[in-house]
């Protein structure tokens, strides 16, 4: 999955001050990890499944900050919640 890096740092100055560390904790991931995953463009599984809880707790479109594959089929146009 490719990250929209442009709107991911839109988010990370405006509500962490820029702050990839605090971010990082913020969606319950070490700053490393984070950190990779921004300059790379690219995120892997973990770090997707914590950016999607991150928005989902938050009432933001992770739609905004991860760009799905072409070949991802949906089956429903809305989220569904699995608790």
């Amino acid at each position: 999955m490719k990250l929209n890096t442009k709107e991911l740092n839109k988010l990370i100055d405006n509500n962490f001050d820029g702050n990839i560390a605090k971010f990082a904790r913020n969606i319950g991931l070490n700053r490393s990890t984070t950190f990779k995953a921004i300059h790379n463009k690219s995120a892997g599984s973990k770090f997707a499944g914590h950016l999607i809880a991150f928005c989902d707790k938050n009432q933001l479109d992770f739609r905004e900050y991860i760009f799905l594959p072409n070949n991802v089929k949906k089956i429903n146009q809305k989220l569904i919640k699995v608790s």
